[in-house]
Protein backbone atom coordinates (compact mmCIF):
# COMPACT_ATOMS: atom_id res chain seq x y z
CA UNK A 1 0.00 0.00 0.00
CA UNK A 2 1.43 3.50 -0.76
CA UNK A 3 1.97 5.89 1.75
CA UNK A 4 -0.71 8.64 2.19
CA UNK A 5 0.91 12.70 1.10
CA UNK A 6 -2.09 14.02 2.35
CA UNK A 7 -1.96 17.88 3.72
CA UNK A 8 -2.75 16.32 7.32
CA UNK A 9 0.30 14.45 7.01
CA UNK A 10 2.43 17.18 5.63
CA UNK A 11 1.59 19.54 8.05
CA UNK A 12 2.74 17.34 10.70
CA UNK A 13 6.60 18.32 9.67
CA UNK A 14 8.74 20.75 10.83
CA UNK A 15 9.34 23.71 9.28
CA UNK A 16 12.69 23.89 7.17
CA UNK A 17 15.56 24.64 8.25
CA UNK A 18 19.00 25.20 7.84
CA UNK A 19 22.34 23.83 9.95
CA UNK A 20 22.30 27.38 11.46
CA UNK A 21 19.12 26.77 12.98
CA UNK A 22 17.53 29.46 10.68
CA UNK A 23 14.71 28.42 8.72
CA UNK A 24 13.50 30.75 5.33
CA UNK A 25 10.47 31.98 7.04
CA UNK A 26 12.96 33.92 10.18
CA UNK A 27 14.98 35.38 7.29
CA UNK A 28 12.31 36.67 5.42
CA UNK A 29 11.09 38.34 8.71
CA UNK A 30 14.76 39.93 9.31
CA UNK A 31 15.19 41.69 6.19
CA UNK A 32 14.17 44.87 6.08
CA UNK A 33 12.75 46.27 2.94
CA UNK A 34 13.77 49.76 3.84
CA UNK A 35 17.44 49.51 3.28
CA UNK A 36 16.39 48.67 -0.26
CA UNK A 37 14.82 51.92 -0.60
CA UNK A 38 17.30 53.92 1.11
CA UNK A 39 20.02 52.78 -1.34
CA UNK A 40 18.23 53.10 -4.75
CA UNK A 41 21.15 52.89 -6.45
CA UNK A 42 22.99 49.91 -5.08
CA UNK A 43 19.30 48.44 -5.43
CA UNK A 44 18.96 49.10 -8.96
CA UNK A 45 22.55 47.73 -9.71
CA UNK A 46 21.27 44.19 -7.84
CA UNK A 47 18.18 44.00 -10.22
CA UNK A 48 19.95 45.12 -13.35
CA UNK A 49 22.82 42.26 -12.47
CA UNK A 50 19.94 39.63 -11.46
CA UNK A 51 17.79 39.98 -15.05
CA UNK A 52 21.36 40.16 -16.91
CA UNK A 53 22.60 37.20 -15.21
CA UNK A 54 18.91 35.64 -15.74
CA UNK A 55 18.27 36.31 -19.12
CA UNK A 56 21.57 37.80 -20.69
CA UNK A 57 23.93 35.67 -23.04
CA UNK A 58 27.15 37.28 -22.06
CA UNK A 59 30.42 35.83 -22.47
CA UNK A 60 31.97 33.76 -19.83
CA UNK A 61 33.88 36.02 -17.92
CA UNK A 62 31.55 38.76 -18.08
CA UNK A 63 29.35 36.12 -16.15
CA UNK A 64 31.73 35.96 -13.64
CA UNK A 65 32.20 39.52 -12.90
CA UNK A 66 28.57 39.63 -12.74
CA UNK A 67 28.07 37.01 -10.44
CA UNK A 68 30.62 38.09 -8.20
CA UNK A 69 28.97 41.39 -8.12
CA UNK A 70 25.58 39.70 -7.83
CA UNK A 71 27.35 38.32 -4.16
CA UNK A 72 28.51 41.11 -3.07
CA UNK A 73 25.25 43.25 -3.73
CA UNK A 74 23.80 40.23 -1.47
CA UNK A 75 26.27 40.13 0.97
CA UNK A 76 25.41 43.84 1.90
CA UNK A 77 21.75 44.37 1.67
CA UNK A 78 21.92 40.97 4.11
CA UNK A 79 24.26 42.57 6.11
CA UNK A 80 22.85 46.07 6.07
CA UNK A 81 19.23 44.42 6.93
CA UNK A 82 20.43 41.98 9.77
CA UNK A 83 22.49 45.01 11.27
CA UNK A 84 19.59 47.78 11.50
CA UNK A 85 17.32 44.89 13.35
CA UNK A 86 19.98 44.32 15.89
CA UNK A 87 20.27 47.75 16.66
CA UNK A 88 18.16 49.19 19.99
CA UNK A 89 16.03 51.86 19.03
CA UNK A 90 16.86 55.56 19.80
CA UNK A 91 15.04 57.20 22.71
CA UNK A 92 13.74 60.88 21.93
Amino acid sequence: MPPDFSEKNMSDLPPPTSKSGFGLKAIFERINGEVFLDHPLLTSLFVTDFALLSFGREPLILRFFLLAGLVYLAMFFSAKSFASNSRPEKQP
